[in-house]
């Protein structure tokens, strides 16, 4: 069914919009875009967010995106505003979120330059390719009005299909001031392309008899896992296999963190041979865009919806572009009728697998320990205070690297977990409150992050005031880029930065930044924590403002820095 719809520019735009089902615009308003807001004034039927950076707007809508599995929608501003949004769409980018940047754009052929848009010579769609959907996913729209609904439609297709990611519309501002214009429509504007199926039935029995050869297959389950919802498939592979489970660089915990066949982070460390006496000899990747690294396994199998980063720095043994629920059933069930009376036998020759699992698990218990008594908070001591505070259908944000994790319960069934794609600051705050809208006001949302990230972002405590977005926010506060230091202490340790505890740049006090007071000032309520015992109280506090009060609520946790040159606080003491 079509039907025509009149109007100015921006109506056409809003009705597209609205016929797509998207309920949320994360914006952070600017002039070109004056027919947006106008027909807005007048439908007011979609609720309008609003963030004072646009890097903070694409966060939200990104936190949005993953957790109600929607289209994040961003109104931003021509050439100026839309560069302020590069590191957020880098980060959807690597994430694959998907996301519509919807931009008035000052165009002209005419006009040889006018502040905020493009530098004579460029174009402003093209000029965003860049950080779109596979570096090609930028449209415009100049001069013809009806080309509104079908670019907007096109970009909302696109950010949904498979290999799903941002995608960037600007419309000429002129057009969306016009009066008078006239446009078809598809009633359902959101159209989405038929996801691939099921592997073909032959693949699936190679790979399982494939798995079933192999000495010690290594499973990794990537973010496609997620969003298929194929969690309990990837467990009962596992189970069935005895295989261990290992991550890479991930946005969403697509194996249960508890599991007592999840073995950490891949690669698969000496330890784990050590413990098991096994030698990985195959690794098999569902759902995911690649390692993080290189490949050290002999053969390699590697499916899921998304072939774009498959294979592209190692060789694929068997590969398949295909859904993933579906094709995991068939594999395990086609390991028992391949592989017969072997499949009993795996149980017995990994035994030692949940063995070096539960180790994980242990050694992080005896570091709690260890520290328990410490004056300041250890971050595993936070780590363990959240995982016995926390509900257990907690929504958790997260933008700290070295933030720990080992004890936290993540999976469907659990804590939901999500992080930065790119690992380019500034995601969190923003995220969280997008999660917090898309989770609605009975899920907990908590944030968790660094004092160095939050620097990045701290404007949308206003947001999280404004909205009431009960989002907890807690922050690890140590004082320093310490992911940083740990990165070049490995990569020069004879240096003489390494040698003095002397690294340029990374400390961050002095002076202290009173984050709770920040908070404070823009209307969210908060505390700070110096010492272990006001931890707990200080916690449940926040968990109880969240959730009882349905109000956002801020702890600023001081915790120990650790790992190397973590007792250093120099820093170039120099003033003007």
């Amino acid at each position: 069914m079509r039907k025509t719809i009149t109007g100015t520019g921006g109506m056409l735009l809003i009705q597209t919009l609205k016929d797509a089902g998207v309920d949320y615009l994360f914006t952070n308003p600017g002039s070109a875009e004056t027919g947006i807001f106008a027909a807005l004034s007048e439908d007011q039927d979609q609720k309008l967010i609003v963030g004072k950076h646009e890097g903070l707007v694409a966060a939200m809508a990104d936190g949005y995106h993953r957790v109600s599995g929607q289209v994040g929608v961003i109104i931003a501003h021509v050439m100026g505003g839309s560069y302020q949004l590069a590191g957020q769409l880098f980060n959807a980018q690597v994430a694959g979120s998907s996301l519509l940047v919807i931009a008035g754009d000052w165009a002209s052929e005419i006009q040889d330059y006018r502040g905020l848009a493009p530098f004579p010579g460029l174009t402003q769609a093209e000029s965003m390719r860049p950080i779109t959907k596979d570096a090609r996913a930028a449209y415009q729209v100049a001069a013809n009005p009806a080309a509104i609904t079908v670019a907007t439609a096109r970009a909302l297709r696109e950010a949904t299909t498979p290999p799903t990611g941002p995608v960037y519309l600007s419309i000429s501002a002129e057009l969306l001031l016009r009066e008078g214009l006239e446009a078809q429509i598809g009633e359902a504007a959101g159209y989405q392309i038929e996801r691939p199926g099921p592997a073909r039935a032959m693949t699936i029995e190679a790979i399982a008899r494939r798995l079933g050869e192999a000495t010690c297959p290594v499973l990794m389950f990537g973010d496609d896992v997620w969003r298929e919802g194929g969690q309990a498939e990837a467990v009962r592979l596992a189970e069935t296999l005895e295989a261990p489970a290992f991550s890479s660089r991930q946005i969403f915990a697509n194996f249960p963190t508890r599991h007592p066949l999840y073995c950490g982070m891949y690669p698969v460390s000496k330890d784990f041979e050590k413990v098991t006496g096994l030698k990985p000899d195959l690794i098999f990747m569902v759902g995911c865009q690649g390692v993080h690294g290189s490949v050290a396994e002999p053969f390699v199998i590697q499916i899921g919806p998304n072939p774009v980063l498959m294979g592209r720095h190692y060789p694929l043994d068997i590969a398949a572009q295909c859904e993933v629920p579906e094709t995991l059933r068939g594999i395990t069930a086609a390991l028992t009728r391949v592989h017969g009376d072997k499949v009993a036998t795996w149980p017995r020759q990994r035994s030692k697998v949940r063995e070096y699992a539960k180790l994980l698990i242990s050694r992080e218990e005896d570091l709690v320990r260890e520290h328990e008594h410490d004056a300041i908070v250890h971050p595993s001591v936070l780590e363990a205070s959240l995982a016995q505070v926390l509900p257990k259908n907690t929504i958790m944000v997260q933008e700290s690297s070295t933030a720990r994790t080992t004890l936290l319960p993540f999976s469907q069934d659990a804590m939901h977990w999500t992080r930065s794609g790119g690992g380019s600051l500034g995601f969190g705050v923003g995220a969280s409150i997008g999660a917090k809208i898309a989770a609605g006001r009975e899920r907990p949302v908590m944030l968790h992050l660094g004092d160095g990230a939050l620097t990045y972002s701290a404007a949308g405590f206003w947001t999280m005031a404004r909205y009431n977005t009960a989002v907890l926010t807690v922050i690890s506060n140590n004082e320093t880029y310490q992911v940083v230091r740990t990165n070049w202490a490995r990569e020069v340790p004879d240096s003489k930065m390494v040698h003095t505890g002397k690294y340029p740049g990374l400390y961050l006090d002095a002076p202290a930044t009173d984050y709770a007071a920040l908070a404070r000032s823009q209307g969210v309520e908060g505390e700070t924590v110096k010492t272990l015992k006001d931890l707990e109280p200080a916690l449940k506090r926040g968990v109880d403002r969240t959730t009882r009060e349905n109000k956002p609520y801020v702890i600023d946790v001081k915790v120990a820095r650790e790992g190397v040159g973590a007792d250093s606080t120099w820093y170039q003491d120099w003033k003007m």
